[in-house]
């Protein structure tokens, strides 16, 4: 299958509500950014590393369909991903290599 480069989705975090932004799949991990600056500086530039994911999951908010990404430490991110079967194997794609 091999690895998947530098892939851009339309995503939302799901916290505290739904919060709008892109997703991407780089070399060093999955990163979430919104240009919302009421949000906590942490959720307006995520860095999840790969080494630091334990699983990526689909899932649901409320009735809409989700992803998961399970952190090694505990922490949980739920975004709202356009393509989230491409974004999920993306994802799986770095995780297995």
């Amino acid at each position: 299958m091999g690895t998947v480069k530098n892939k851009t989705y339309i995503a939302s975090l799901c916290r505290n509500g739904i919060l709008g932004g892109g997703i991407y799949v780089e070399e060093e991990g999955v990163r979430y950014r919104t240009g919302k600056v009421t949000v906590p500086a942490k959720f307006r530039n995520l860095l999840m590393r790969y080494e630091d994911i334990s699983e990526t999951v689909p899932d649901t908010f409320g009735l809409l369909p989700t992803v998961s990404i399970k952190m090694k430490d505990g922490e949980s991110y739920r975004f709202l991903v356009f393509g989230r079967k491409s974004f999920i194997e993306a994802v799986k794609s770095h995780e297995n290599s």
